[in-house]
């Protein structure tokens, strides 16, 4: 029984093989089949949980496992250290996915999550955008320009055409290498100051706030008079007492959670009234036709990152690599010839 190894080098050789474009639509089309067919009787999504420390730095480690009945157990397990770029030159989030076969235990594959997650959590905004932003093209804006944003702008734009890109940062040398990062998309990309924050709100139809600010020290755009109909996918809230956007904005917005029980504790809905949480991500593509209206108001996608996508993220990455004889299989299991010896020959 072997065991399927997607390193990180083999997900680097799955983005050439299979086209950058074409991964990404592969994954907002399988993360919208999923939310289609999604039911609580169906999949278990135990709650995302795990270790919270601020020593040597500020940071996490945590698990989201899911299980879909007759299928398979899906776990990832996820670091989030916002100190790494800066200190260590590594990525904020960096995550192994494991799968499990629910006949025998044995383990189907292990891979690097670090590019899913981040390709996963774009197409979320991706489905978020396509059924609450306005029809036609948009104009983008994107507060924070570090690595989600870059995924953010790309699984967007496989959804709407972009018409013009505004983005800032607070760390000069993330947004001034901004551009050359997303330069494969051909989409002109404005580049403002820090002040950005104050005016951003104001002259979008789309924002995505994907910021690592620390517990505390947001929100991280102001509040002020916006388009009727504009449109907030909501990435950094990832932590208790973790927020970006104001609370006024939250709270004269429809709210749509990827999993509500998550966004209570530590998304955006930390901070928003029950009268204004609607319904979570898979229940608003099932839907899609009855929130048409919410296209001319103000909308949030409240995305803390639902195990579910990485179950889909993962299943995706599994499937071409088998397809394109990407990656290695490996013995992993010692397991005997007798299943009651354990220390009889393998």
């Amino acid at each position: 029984m072997k065991t399927r190894i997607l390193a990180g080098h083999d997900m680097t050789r799955l983005l050439e093989v299979v086209g950058i474009h074409e991964f990404m639509d592969l994954m907002i089309e399988r993360l919208r089949g999923r939310l289609l067919d999604h039911s609580a009787a169906d999949v278990e999504v135990r709650p995302r949980d795990g270790f919270r420390y601020d020593k040597p730095d500020l940071g996490l480690i945590e698990w989201m496992p899911t299980h879909e009945i007759g299928g398979p157990v899906v776990v990832k397990m996820v670091g989030y250290h916002p100190a790494n770029p800066v200190q260590r030159a590594l990525p904020s989030v960096i995550a192994t996915s494991s799968m499990w076969d629910t006949e025998s235990g044995h383990l189907v594959a292990i891979a690097d999550a670090t590019l899913l997650t981040a390709m996963r959590t774009g197409a979320a905004s991706a489905l978020a955008t396509e059924v609450l932003a306005r029809p036609g093209p948009i104009s983008l804006g994107l507060a924070g320009l570090g690595a989600q944003a870059v995924t953010q702008l790309h699984a967007i734009s496989r959804v709407r055409t972009i018409d013009r890109v505004t983005g800032f940062d607070v760390d000069a040398d993330v947004a001034d290498s901004f551009a050359e990062r997303v330069d494969f998309l051909d989409i002109d990309i404005d580049i403002a100051g820090p002040e950005g924050a104050n005016s951003m709100v104001g002259a979008v139809d789309v924002l995505c706030t994907c910021t690592s600010v620390d517990i505390g020290a947001g929100p991280v755009i102001a509040d002020g008079t916006t388009r009727d109909w504009l449109h907030v996918n909501a990435i950094g809230a990832d932590f208790p007492g973790k927020l970006e956007l104001p609370s006024t904005l939250v709270n004269r917005s429809f709210v749509v959670p990827d999993t509500l029980e998550q966004c209570l504790l530590e998304g955006e809905c930390q901070q928003v009234s029950s009268d204004r949480i609607g319904p979570a991500l898979s229940e608003l593509v099932q839907r899609a036709d009855e929130y048409t209206d919410r296209r001319e108001q103000l909308t949030i996608f409240d995305s803390t990152g639902w195990a579910v996508e990485d179950d889909v993220a993962l299943r995706l990455a599994v499937e071409l690599a088998t397809l394109h004889g990407v990656g290695s299989e490996i013995e992993l299991e010692r397991l005997p010839r007798d299943p009651y010896d354990p220390y009889g020959v393998a």
